[in-house]
């Protein structure tokens, strides 16, 4: 008959073993399966998030959580955001520099996909080395690489591409509901490109400026040959904003700027008397009051088809 410290023994392995199966290493965030991955999409800018939310398939959630009126460039997220981003079941960055934050917050490398990967050769570069302030980002220098990408059409359409493929592995059986809403997507976004060349075709080599380094894209696949300022839309142009202008005007004699959004009155009265005229092109960053991407980059193709001279002016 056993003893009874060998039944206290039998117990006492028992509860060891017991306790280092409940200490066993939780499975790694990237090691989910598809099936226990959440139906979230976080995004870093809203080019993004709307091309997911237009193929999305039903109860899959699309969050930009940059807040409106900050630039998600150069926004940082929380702690708590960040922590939603690495949670989240797919994670779609722009990539070229872009939200430079992400290069450091430890998301998962199994679930984030830098949409513009492959979609050039070489990212082009920013051409601005300046710091500057504008918005609640604070300071900030403009990155080595030029990052709106998706001002080139072409490569908007390699990024929906790349998006259409993260959420089909977020969500498989509905792969044939996200192709027919990606196919319809690919047709507005060659429809948007065909506009712009037609906007584009007969301006040739004439000079165009810009007031900020954001069109490289635009500029390098219509063959613009645009000059970059760093002007606000809501500051005032002062007397060394002026000079630096008239500067670069006689190198670079141009009769239309492209604008981010409208300047103030004072500022397109200025340029007006110097012969220039103001284009609103908006690189729609973060989602606009009305409408969305694609009615947005339509109207800016409209805009910029009647300054060209290549359509009526309504």
């Amino acid at each position: 008959m056993a003893s009874k410290s060998h039944f206290a023994g039998l117990l006492a392995a028992f509860s060891l073993l017991t306790l280092l199966a409940g200490c066993r290493k939780a499975p790694e965030p990237d090691a989910r399966t598809d099936v226990e991955r959440p139906a979230t999409v976080y995004t870093v800018n809203y080019p993004l998030a709307y091309f997911a939310e237009r193929m999305a398939p039903e109860g899959v959630e699309v969050h930009l959580p940059a807040p409106p009126g900050v630039d998600p460039a150069y926004w940082r997220p929380s702690v708590e955001l960040i922590g939603r981003y690495q949670q989240a079941g797919v994670i779609l960055l722009n990539g070229a520099g872009y939200a430079r934050w992400a290069e450091s917050a430890s998301l998962p490398k199994s679930r984030s996909v830098v949409t513009s990967a492959g979609c050039r050769d070489t990212f082009l570069p920013s051409g601005e080395r300046l710091r500057h302030q504008h918005g609640p980002e604070g300071e900030h220098a403009h990155a080595d690489s030029a990052f709106t990408t998706w001002l080139d059409p072409t490569l908007a359409r390699c990024q929906a591409r790349k998006v259409r493929d993260a959420l089909v592995s977020l969500s498989p059986p509905d792969e044939g509901a996200i192709d027919e809403r990606a196919e319809a997507l690919e047709r507005e976004l060659r429809a948007l490109g065909h506009e712009l060349s037609a906007a584009t075709r007969d301006w040739g080599s004439r000079p165009l400026l810009a007031s900020h380094p954001v069109y490289q894209y635009l500029a390098d696949a219509y063959q613009l040959d645009v000059h970059s300022l760093h002007f606000e839309p809501g500051e005032p142009l002062g007397q060394d904003e002026l000079r630096a202008l008239d500067a670069l005007r006689a190198e670079h004699p141009a009769t239309l700027m492209l604008w981010e959004a409208a300047p103030r009155a004072s500022t397109e009265a200025a340029l007006r008397e110097r012969g220039i005229r103001v284009v609103v092109y908006e690189p729609c960053a973060q989602a606009p009051p009305q409408g969305d991407f694609m009615s947005v980059m339509r109207a800016n193709a409209a805009r910029l088809a009647c300054a060209t001279g290549a359509t009526p002016c309504e």
